[in-house]
């Protein structure tokens, strides 16, 4: 696989009329968002529904479900897209799982990297709800727990994709993770 900037590159020329140039930068966003969905569904043992292929299929049918192709400005654009729609089909399998008539315990949701200092299951509704308050409040901050936590991307790639340093990463994810923390506590105490 190429670097990030060939990817960037390559759809930059798509958006100059070169088909073959989307087709090549999709098959290698592809391929990593393969890579990353594997990884991310084999340390999160409780989702059992879908495999990392269903996934990233799932996720790249909601992003190019509409008529005309989306302009992509660069390779963290495009990852950054992938990232919430891949949230969206996680988010919607957990509410799945949950809307069983008997959920077994094997089968709730586990969001203990986002909301490590709760003791309890995270209700996905109320997650997804904090998240798009917290992507109001702040568009970075939300793209980089949708890129590290949905995507599984560690704070030098994240900090690739968005063009900003890894100490920027780690101080916007622990301020972001701890708003996340707060409001989902203050949700729960309702």
């Amino acid at each position: 696989m190429h670097g990030t900037g060939h990817v960037t590159k390559l759809l930059q020329a798509s958006q100059a009329g070169d088909p073959d140039a989307l087709n090549e930068a999709l098959q290698q966003m592809y391929a990593a968002l393969h890579q990353l969905a594997a990884s991310q569904l084999h340390s999160n043992r409780s989702e059992r529904t879908l495999s990392a292929t269903a996934l990233v299929n799932e996720a790249f049918l909601r992003v190019f479900a509409c008529e005309r192709v989306p302009s992509w400005e660069s390779r963290s654009h495009l990852m950054g897209v992938a990232a919430h729609a891949m949230r969206q089909v996680l988010i919607d399998a957990a509410r799945r799982r949950g809307a069983a008539k008997r959920p077994q315990d094997v089968d709730r949701f586990s969001l203990s990297e986002v909301t490590s200092g709760l003791e309890r299951d995270v209700d996905p509704n109320a997650l997804d709800d904090a998240l798009n308050r917290l992507a109001e409040l702040d568009e970075r901050q939300a793209r980089i727990v949708e890129m590290r936590f949905f995507v599984g991307l560690n704070a030098e790639e994240i900090a690739a994709a968005l063009g900003i340093s890894a100490s920027t990463v780690q101080r916007e994810w622990r301020m972001a993770r701890a708003w996340l923390q707060r409001e989902l506590d203050i949700e729960s105490s309702q």
